[in-house]
């Protein structure tokens, strides 16, 4: 067994070598967290997922081991995959496994087989599928780093869901590029190269974003929240404007529809970079929408348990708590009450009417 190492392949390895690196760390940051989550667990994930593709990417890998097409493809498909669980780990404080979040494995296994085994006529067709399966992930990705960025009380997140949405596309138009092109062949040394330099410099930047983070990106209660500084601990203006804010939800400011982060701060002239501050010290919220759906929630269980709004449409007591639709109602209904109104409300006049 003989490898030929030149200067753009010995380049290389130091770059691999260097991710190899940084993956590992970001994997024992991860591993050492005291409250090991979901988090935790898809960041480890995507990790070892990396450090495997690294190896098997590796030009000595390709030339002397010669790994079989579908065992590479396979594993970068699953990095990609556990991608997209650890972004919506990282921006979803509510996230729990869910069945629904396995159909690209179940997917892009059949599409990696036929592009690995069919006829040869065929497998283009299969490649181009699982790019296309591809695009669509990598869109669902952007899309969970930008959807609530405006109402995201993080300011550490709210960055990173930019310079994610700037970075992570490129690269993969890249990659997926490289796989239409070597997918039964080896990747030519410049592209390996090009390849190695950007995973290198991608990975290189979330460790350093990851191990500069606050501790409360990471804390994190039962229903997403993070534990509120003690009232004591805030100075006096503080507490008076966070008094300013709690009286005009509690005064039903919530029901005002599209109510965002911005127009809360118009109306109780306050700076929203302070606003945002406030909401998440004071009162432990890490996202404006969260925030806001807490008082329409519970709003709404009290209509729903109110025997004198039986008739009620659960559609109409939506657009009076202030949505837009009865999906986002019933989605966010669902995610803190555990059940659908209509159930919740069966339920409560059930026990109502056994009294």
């Amino acid at each position: 067994m003989s490898f030929e190492l030149t200067l753009a392949g010995f380049i290389d390895l130091l770059l691999r070598g260097g991710t190899f690196g940084v993956l590992l760390l970001i994997i024992i940051r991860f591993a050492r967290r005291p409250e090991f989550g979901s988090l935790c667990a898809t960041g480890i994930l995507f990790g070892v997922t990396g450090l495997v593709e690294i190896v098997l990417n590796a030009p000595p890998v390709l030339t002397e081991l010669a790994p079989a097409g579908v065992v590479v493809v396979a594993f970068q498909q699953f990095h990609f995959v556990t991608l997209w669980w650890f972004i919506l780990a990282l921006f979803d404080d509510r996230f729990s496994w869910r069945p629904t979040y396995f159909w690209p494995i179940a997917v892009s296994a059949p599409l990696i087989a036929g592009a690995s085994f069919a006829a040869d006529s065929l497998q283009v067709w299969f490649t181009v599928a699982l790019v296309l399966l591809n695009s669509c992930i990598l869109g669902l990705i952007i899309h969970t780093a930008l959807r609530h960025r405006n109402s995201d009380l993080i300011d550490d997140r709210r960055n990173f869901s930019l310079a994610l949405a700037f970075s992570v596309p490129p690269f993969t138009l890249f990659v997926f590029v490289t796989n239409l092109i070597s997918f039964d062949a080896p990747l030519l040394s410049a592209l390996c190269l090009v390849y190695s330099a950007v995973y290198f410099i991608l990975a290189l930047g979330f460790s350093y974003w990851l191990t500069s983070l606050k501790e409360g990106l990471f804390q994190r209660t039962g229903n997403g929240a993070v534990p509120p500084v003690a009232r004591s601990e805030l100075s006096a203006a503080d507490r008076l404007e966070l008094d300013r804010v709690v009286k005009a939800m509690d005064g039903g400011l919530y029901l005002e529809p599209g109510l965002s982060i911005g127009g809360l701060a118009d109306i109780l002239r306050i700076p929203e970079h302070r606003l945002r501050r406030l909401i998440n010290s004071g009162l432990g919220y890490r996202n404006f929408a969260a925030f806001v759906n807490d008082y329409r929630i519970d709003e709404a269980k009290r209509r729903l348990s109110d025997p004198e709004m039986a008739r009620e449409q659960i559609i109409q007591h939506a657009f009076s708590l202030g949505y837009a639709s009865l999906a986002p109602f019933n989605r966010a209904f669902r995610e803190r009450v555990g059940v659908s109104p209509t159930e919740f409300r069966e339920e409560a006049l059930t026990r109502m009417a056994a009294e």
